[in-house]
């Protein structure tokens, strides 16, 4: 695991106080995973959110509220079917995820969607991308977050390994290469549509999903 590139304070503090939406978590468990350093950074901000919690004045329940609570618990817990199995080498924060096949939108590059992108949700992705293949340079639209799980990608910001994370807001633009001989393997949260600079990426960008 490298320890060169983590997610910024900020978000590392979001993700303790439940601020990111879903996809963006998911990014962040995965890092979470492997990197004591960020893990120990999330404990702090959430024994603080505690802290500050015990400190509020309490507030009135409303009337009936412990009676419905107490009822709730003798309702009956439906079954759930077991998730499915987790492909090999994919992180065990995806284990709740149902993951589809490889698509190829482009040569060199492969796409799963695990979580369809709307208005309201940032898209969740895994990428592929073969080795020297460069993405499209482009710019975003909301916050980007991407862990890398194998190989590595190079950018203005440096390079990129496994355990690392790359966090692009909306004033950040780039062009990720696929570094070293093996594929580069991404797990990428992203927010709103990218902005492709070319006409030919704008162009396929449905295919994308992206």
């Amino acid at each position: 695991m490298s320890d060169h590139h983590h997610p910024s304070e900020e978000t590392l503090l979001a993700h303790a106080s439940g601020g990111l939406d879903e996809a963006h978590r998911v990014v962040i468990a995965t890092h979470l995973a492997g990197c004591p350093a960020c893990r120990q950074s999330v404990r702090r901000a959430e024994r603080l959110g505690g802290t500050m919690l015990a400190a509020l004045p309490a507030a009135e329940m409303s009337k009936g509220a412990l009676e419905a609570a107490l009822a709730r618990l003798d309702e009956p817990v439906p079954a759930l079917p077991p998730p499915p199995p987790l492909p090999a080498g994919l992180p065990a924060s995806l284990a709740a995820y149902r993951i589809g096949r490889w698509r190829r939108p482009a040569p060199g590059l492969g796409l799963i969607t695990i979580l369809p992108p709307t208005a309201q949700r940032a898209g969740l992705h895994l990428l592929r991308v073969a080795p020297g293949m460069a993405m499209p340079a482009h710019g975003h639209s909301g916050l980007e977050l991407t862990a890398v799980l194998s190989g590595a990608f190079a950018d203005d910001d440096g390079i990129f390994h496994a355990g690392d994370v790359s966090e692009c807001t909306e004033d950040a633009h780039h062009t990720p290469i696929a570094h070293g001989a093996e594929p580069c393997i991404c797990l990428t949260a992203v927010a709103g549509r990218l902005r492709f600079d070319h006409w030919l990426a704008r162009l396929v960008q449905p295919l994308f999903g992206i």
